[in-house]
């Protein structure tokens, strides 16, 4: 029944039954027995009726006949009924209205009620008001619960990425929000994922909101988890300058240790920055400005923080075009393979090749590696050209006699996405290659996810009969603490320290150690990067026994390897298969 209906039902039952105690005690009795909460109030502000649920909502199930309204009702419901009170035309009604009653000083103690209030006039003169409500608490909950999960993540309680573009956009709404200008902050913890996975994720959870607290507790005026472990700050009023003082305090307070139940776990912090005087007062550019800072930052040794400029816009087009080319690189035939010889640093003779890919783009040129495999990697194209790599690679060094090695890389991606010993396995099957012949080169990075199931699988390579080398060894973080347990033979030295030789000693004292620690693990080493035959002389000395770099030889086609290795004699081949 609705109010109007309501308004005049009161009416009549009041016409029909006034003038006498019956009428009191009818009237009592059917207000008692409503389904909603109903309260009849006469035109001196005396509560004359009410029903159970309304003295339950109001007055905590205390009777409320013969109070004044005023006392009983809250603000909202009693000033709607004196204004029904006090109007003179005779079917009165307010419009649906909210009010609020506290029953305690705590959020769950308050009861949210819509309402309305009608009129009726008993005979000619007699005016009274009829306040009918229900409690809608619940229902207001839920939609407070919902206006807050559209804005906000549900885990930590800080903004989400929507909240966080809309509290930028009401600050930019004003003159004073835009002069004082805005920094934003695209901040990406670093060894999240191996901490998660080896606690587990609640544990990883509490990580998550700690860090929101101490991203709070930075004085940042806006701060969100934009999704895993991707959050965002906004701090207005600072300069550029300030803006990187900002950030070393970000990650001052992020790398500091976290307490999770009984372990504790630390992780590190790349951060982006993106500012309303470089980047105008748009969330959405200032977010991804930040997160191409980001980037940059990732890449960059040490200092963990950059700040966006224009040319990283450029940068970021230029990358998403060598995309586009990238896709069809392999079906024009731009993408060739090249060997680099491996020598024996006693003799000089080449004992091994390794497979690289090199790109011939018709407009751009030779485009480097460092350049299209990153790319590759993130698009997931790297298992295509991983897998063309490793099956041309071994087929064309499988034509070739002697016991020449072939080492190709295998990008962590791939472990990720493929079953790498199947592929190995079936290149080795179709090239003839015997499995002693073939090193699968792995870098640090493939042990910062599932480390148990990677070495499962570089188990079975070695079961194969495959030789495993670590690349790059030196630049990571992660294998140092896995390697007397990784089932390795090689261990491949950085170029970065070998170039620094003879003159840098410090260098010399890295590799010296790799050395010893290589000796007492029994692992074959190799130094990547000799140019010089001063360098190759003092590895030499060093105990290294195999070297790779231009000293050697620069990488080279096919059938330019065939040439060289024919020149060298060393294994002798034939100078065409």
């Amino acid at each position: 029944m609705g109010f109007g209906n309501l308004a005049s039902a009161w009416s009549a039952g009041l016409r029909a039954l006034r003038g006498g105690p019956a009428a009191s005690e009818t009237l009592a009795q059917v207000v008692n027995d409503s389904f909603s909460g109903m309260v009849v109030i006469d035109s001196g502000g005396i509560v004359i009726a009410a029903s159970r649920i309304a003295c339950d909502l109001l007055n905590e199930g205390r009777p409320l006949d013969g109070q004044r309204a005023q006392r009983v009702l809250p603000r909202d419901m009693h000033l709607a009924v004196g204004q029904v009170l006090a109007e003179t035309t005779p079917a009165t009604e307010t419009p649906l209205a909210i009010a609020v009653v506290h029953h305690g000083s705590e959020t769950d103690d308050r009861l949210v009620l819509q309402f309305a209030v009608t009129a009726s006039v008993v005979g000619t003169s007699e005016r009274v008001a009829c306040l009918n409500f229900w409690d809608v608490t619940e229902r207001r909950r839920a939609e407070e619960r919902l206006s807050f999960l559209a804005t906000h993540d549900p885990l930590t309680g800080s903004l989400s990425r929507t909240g966080f573009c809309n509290a930028i956009n009401e600050r930019f709404e004003t003159e004073r929000g835009r002069a004082e200008g805005l920094a934003v902050f695209a901040i990406d913890l670093a060894r999240f994922k191996p901490v998660n996975d080896a606690l587990g994720h609640a544990h990883g959870d509490i990580l998550l909101k700690q860090v929101v607290s101490r991203l709070r507790a930075t004085g940042a005026q806006f701060v969100a988890r934009l999704g895993g472990h991707a959050f965002a700050v906004a701090h207005p009023g600072l300069s550029q300058a300030e803006a990187a003082q900002f950030c070393e305090i970000v990650q001052d307070r992020l790398v500091a240790p976290y307490q999770l139940g009984p372990h504790r776990a630390i992780v590190g912090a790349d951060i982006g920055i993106s500012h309303s005087a470089v980047s105008g007062f748009d969330p959405d550019q200032l977010l991804s400005h930040a997160d191409m800072a980001l980037n940059v930052a990732r890449a960059m040794a040490g200092k963990g923080y950059a700040a966006f400029s224009p040319e990283m816009d450029e940068n970021l087009r230029a990358r998403q075009e060598l995309e586009t080319e990238m896709q069809q690189a392999m079906e024009r035939g731009e993408i060739s393979l090249m060997f680099q010889p491996q020598a024996s640093l006693d003799d000089g003779r080449i004992i091994g090749v390794e497979a690289l890919m090199r790109w011939m783009h018709p407009d751009l040129g030779a485009v480097s590696p460092d350049r299209f495999i990153p790319i590759a990697e993130e698009t997931g194209k790297i298992v295509e050209l991983g897998r063309w790599i490793l099956e041309a690679a071994c087929r064309e060094v499988a034509t070739w006699p002697g016991e020449l090695k072939l080492s190709v890389n295998i990008s962590p991606i791939q472990f990720e996405l493929i079953d790498v010993v199947a592929e190995v396995k079936e290149a080795l099957t179709r090239s003839g290659l015997p499995a002693h012949r073939l090193d699968v080169e792995i870098t640090e990075g493939i042990f910062v996810s599932n480390v148990r199931a990677t070495i499962e699988a570089l188990q079975k390579l070695r079961n194969l009969g495959v030789g495993i080398a670590l690349d790059d060894f030196g630049t990571g973080y992660s294998s140092l603490g896995y390697l007397g347990r990784l089932p390795i033979d090689k261990i491949k030295i950085d170029q970065s320290f070998v170039k620094k030789l003879p003159g840098d000693q410090q260098s010399g004292v890295i590799i010296r150690a790799v050395m010893m620690l290589s000796e007492a693990l029994n692992k074959i080493v190799i130094a990547e990067g000799i140019e010089t035959a001063d360098q190759a002389w003092m590895l030499k000395m060093m105990g290294c026994k195999v070297g790779q770099g231009y000293h050697f030889g620069r990488p080279r086609t096919a059938t330019e390897m065939r040439a060289s290795l024919v020149e060298r004699a060393a294994p002798s081949l034939p100078a065409s298969a």
